[in-house]
């Protein structure tokens, strides 16, 4: 009896010291996360001034500390993106993002890139609709499996005489909502569901994990789990 009871002890404490570690991990891990995101677009931001900042302290022997090159790189990164953008919206600059626009269409590979990423940045920056009209599911990739999807356009198809409305619904993988791929669905088959563009995309971003106010509400005016 004592034995058991002692067994039980020890199980409980080991419950309670893991509950307590996960609490930890769970409390760390989004500054975790944060801090490397933030770290990854800091070096991005960086990385293609640095060399030439290195260069000119080799060459004049400045003996800069490399935190104070980054910094450097940084403003300087930022100052270029300002320069572009004041550029960019006078009547030279665009002339001259004409020009070497179509110096790029005559690469092969590097016009396909080039036209698909101005292509995202041209509708994610559109003010006059909006890029995700409403959110549904959809059953992918089979039957019986729901995914989440995003209303892009909606479209007339002719088929056999007669036409069918159907939905470009573009579909956003998880925890990564930079990518995706788009689905064409009937209309009749797409159902709408009543929650924001903003909501489920954190729902996405989650994991499943962030539901939607009204949703939590709901689940627990049912008791569901």
């Amino acid at each position: 009896m004592t034995e058991s009871s002692g067994q039980n002890s020890q199980l409980s404490l080991f419950i309670k010291i893991r509950n307590v570690f996960l609490t930890g991990i769970f409390a760390l891990l989004p500054l975790v996360v944060s801090y490397y995101f933030l770290d990854f677009l800091f070096n991005s931001m960086t990385g293609f001034v640095l060399p030439y900042i290195d260069t000119l302290d080799l060459k004049y022997s400045i003996g800069m500390p490399m935190f104070t090159k980054k910094m450097i790189s940084f403003f300087l990164f930022l100052l270029i993106v300002f320069l572009a953008g004041i550029i960019t919206k006078n009547y030279f600059g665009k002339k001259l993002i004409i020009y070497f626009e179509r110096i790029i269409e005559k690469i092969p590979l590097v016009k396909t890139v080039y036209n698909a990423t101005k292509q995202i940045i041209v509708t994610f920056q559109s003010t006059k609709t909006d890029t995700f009209k409403k959110v549904v599911l959809v059953e992918y990739p089979r039957k019986g499996l729901y995914s989440i999807g995003f209303v892009t356009n909606n479209r007339n198809i002719l088929q056999d005489g007669k036409e069918y409305d159907y939905y470009s619904v573009f579909i956003v993988t998880t925890p990564n909502p930079t990518s995706g791929f788009i689905i064409i669905v009937p209309k009749s088959d797409v159902i709408v569901i009543d929650i924001s563009v903003q909501d489920a995309f954190k729902y996405i971003m989650s994991a499943g994990v962030l539901l939607p106010e009204n949703k939590i509400k709901s689940l627990e005016d049912k008791d569901d789990v």
